[in-house]
């Protein structure tokens, strides 16, 4: 598997996003090559791939880089993006198998022993305070293959963080953050005319505005799928 990833899956990952005009490759290829011993950490990388590949879909150039790990930007206003992967969790295989065994609709996204999922949005915003850029709009992008973090809790997540900000200090790096971007990944393939997968929200204390268009063009991100011939391991 290994083999096969470092001789087939980066190299085709690498030129679709060349193909697509996202810079900052060079690095972005040895971190890859670094974590593909370690299945869990080159998938997690993997998404920062996939984000790229969205925003780059909706004609924002990108540039991949390491903390936070893109840069956007749309008629000359830049932005930041740390991306975060919320994993696929055994509650969650749990739940798809009561789905299937069931005709009726039953409960998912319960994750027993853990903290609530708009509390784990919250937590992980917190948690990468210290990656936001100083004096720049910033974004968090979650991407999620777990039922538990989808859109129905996504809004609770960023009431939690815009609590713990308006409580910090006026220096605060928490205040950085401009706008969660929630991309649910369980779904991705659902079809439908009024469908949506991608869920945009924006904090309420942000230090430094986000231009109208930036904020324009990110709620018009509405649908993506991922290019699974590109990154399928």
């Amino acid at each position: 598997m290994e083999n096969r990833i470092q001789c087939l899956v980066v190299p085709h990952l690498i030129g679709r996003l060349r193909k697509e005009g996202i810079t900052g490759l060079e690095d972005y290829e040895q971190r890859l090559g670094a974590s593909t011993p370690a299945m869990e950490n080159l998938k997690d990388l993997l998404f920062e791939a996939h984000m790229a590949l969205m925003f780059s879909h909706y004609g924002f150039k990108v540039t991949m880089r390491d903390k936070p790990d893109l840069e956007i930007e749309l008629d000359n206003e830049t932005a930041y993006a740390e991306v975060k992967h919320f994993r696929e969790k055994e509650q969650d295989r749990v739940d798809e198998k009561a789905m299937r065994d069931s005709e009726d609709l039953v409960p998912v996204g319960i994750l027993l022993g853990q903290p609530c999922p708009w509390q784990q949005i919250a937590k992980v915003a917190i948690a990468k305070a210290e990656q936001y850029v100083e004096d720049a709009p910033n974004l968090l992008v979650i991407a999620s293959d777990s039922n538990a973090v989808n859109g129905c809790v996504f809004s609770t997540g960023v009431h939690l963080y815009n609590q713990e900000v308006a409580r910090s200090g006026a220096n605060s790096p928490l205040r950085r953050l401009n706008a969660f971007l929630l991309v649910n990944m369980v779904c991705d393939e659902w079809t439908g005319s009024d469908f949506r997968n991608v869920y945009f929200c924006p904090t309420a204390y942000a230090a430094v505005p986000m231009n109208t268009s930036l904020v324009d063009a990110l709620t018009s991100i509405r649908r993506w799928s991922m290019p699974r011939d590109v990154t399928n391991v």
